[in-house]
């Protein structure tokens, strides 16, 4: 059989911690193998081990049949193996080309030979089906098109064995197909692909084999046709996941409205006359591109910004001048989409972390404005229990728990509050399988009790599974809206581009 990649016995630790213990596994060349499993099961370490990011404490690694101990990146790069990251790797104010021949440019004596770049370049894109203007930014590029900038820089490198970590995560499902057409067109010639996804519809539809790891441990490889979905996800939880029907609440009074709402950012009109409005039990699902003005829309309405025009209304009342406390008081609750920078202290413990935003409530505040101790251990046992936050002890720091976790410690604070509206950005990002049913679970439990909930979400699967009514954002501007039932994905995707639908 001829292999690739071939990993005999490969363990990896940090400290106490096993990331990978004891894998053996092997990727044929000309394959698309995909590598799945739960958020630290140790699929991305496995890969960074190729990639030259991290050496292996124990085990060999094998490209084309020769033993390798690369000590970097670019070892990994020069014997033929390239990774694209999840966070591109980009220099925003430089163009494609110099971006693409970066660090290997050509030379025309001592001088960098732009004419040959550029040519170069561009017959790689053309020779892949990459529609890219080769002398345009980088900056001024979709996240789509910075993919495939990505992929180019592989190429010109002679990257054969290609590792993408999660690379549809941003993408809309039109640049999902033109990836996957693209990887298809890789291993017609002969390139290896190694793809690590959570989106099993993906996985499904792009992989010859699959090989599914829990716990730092290949639980075994699998020809794609052996395994359904539901299988899957089974062996990746550990357990049976239960699967969502859309659940439909008779909804009350409009809870939440936004009115020609627009927002200035640098001199740039991030925000055009955004205009909504939820009811109780109704979930509202704003889709789009990263970076089309949902962050500005939800600090808005969370009163962390203040609009440049327009207001914010709780049922009849304008709150367009209130701060986020006094939001917060009234019942309007926010989930930020960053967990790290806005939604944790990541140096405090799991229980200071929680009773951020219950502070001041007359259940934790003793006389003389101290907090009770007692109180607070409870609430915070009770919260650990409730949301399946893996832990030590509510003494731990929450910054050092797995990203899932770390959700789950907002999602519990913030869901413990008596809340009348939920803002909720990008809920699951980042978190694997089990975390994500977990948290949708909880999500619908609001729902069912008439809270209203603003969704803001870049996975349209996540959109499509929780909203009543889906809404795009394109360009600061509400450029779509449809009820779910009469929603195609194929149509949200094209709004997300832009196209007129």
């Amino acid at each position: 059989m001829n292999f690739s990649v071939e990993f005999e016995s490969v363990t990896k630790r940090f400290g106490k911690v096993v990331a990978v213990d004891g894998v053996s596994l092997s990727i044929k060349v000309g394959e698309i193998h995909s590598v799945i499993g739960e958020n630290g099961a140790g699929k991305t370490t496995l890969m960074r081990l190729l990639y030259g990011m991290y050496k292996p404490d124990w085990g060999k690694i094998k490209v084309f049949g020769k033993k390798v101990n690369f000590s970097s990146p670019k070892d990994a790069i020069l014997n033929g193996v390239g990774m694209v990251h999840q966070n591109f790797m980009l220099i925003d104010d430089f163009t494609v080309y110099e971006n693409v021949v970066l660090g290997f440019e050509p030379k025309k004596g001592l001088e960098f030979d732009r004419k040959t770049a550029k040519e170069i370049v561009n017959n790689l894109a053309i020779k892949y089906g990459m529609e890219l203007e080769i002398e345009k930014k980088v900056e001024d590029l979709s996240v789509g098109l910075q993919q495939k900038v990505e992929i180019l820089k592989l190429l010109y490198r002679n990257a054969n064995i290609l590792i993408f970590d999660e690379p549809t995560a941003v993408l809309t499902p039109q640049e999902s197909e033109l990836l996957f057409e693209i990887l298809k067109k890789f291993k017609k010639n002969g390139k290896t692909v190694i793809f690590i996804s959570h989106k099993l519809r993906e996985v499904k539809k792009i992989s010859d084999r699959i090989t599914v790891m829990r716990s730092g441990k290949s639980l075994g490889t699998f020809e794609n046709e052996a395994l359904d979905e539901e299988k899957l996800t089974e062996m990746i939880a550990g357990r049976k996941i239960p699967t969502f029907h859309h659940l439909r609440v008779k909804n009350g009074k409009i809870a939440l409205k936004v009115e020609d709402v627009s927002f200035f950012k640098n001199g740039i009109r991030v925000l055009k006359n955004v205009n909504l409005n939820v009811k109780e039990g109704e979930i509202v699902g704003i889709a789009g591109v990263v970076g089309n003005g949902q962050s500005e829309l939800e600090e808005i309405i969370s009163g962390m910004k203040k609009p440049s025009s327009g207001s914010v209304f709780f049922y009849d009342e304008n709150v367009t001048n209130l701060n986020v406390r006094e939001r917060r008081e009234k019942g309007m609750v926010y989930i930020p989409e960053d967990r790290i920078k806005t939604g944790l202290a990541p140096l405090a413990s799991i229980r200071e972390n929680v009773l951020m935003g219950h502070q001041n409530k007359s259940l934790f505040l003793g006389k003389m404005a101290l907090l009770k101790r007692k109180k607070i251990k409870e609430f915070a046992t009770s919260l650990i229990e409730n949301y399946d936050i893996v832990c030590k002890s509510q003494d731990e720091q929450v910054g050092t728990l797995s990203g899932g976790n770390m959700q789950k410690v907002v999602i519990a604070r913030e869901f413990s509050h008596s809340a009348r509206i939920f803002v909720i950005s990008q809920p699951t990002r980042g978190v694997d399988i089990g975390g994500i049913n977990f948290i949708h679970a909880k999500i619908l439990e609001m729902k069912k009790r008439g809270v209203a909930i603003l969704l803001i979400s870049s996975d349209l699967d996540e959109i499509f599974t929780l909203s009543d009514r889906i809404m795009v954002m394109y360009e600061g501007k509400i450029n779509y809206s449809v009820d779910k039932m009469e929603a195609q994905p194929d149509k949200v995707g094209a709004a997300m581009l832009g196209m007129r639908v």
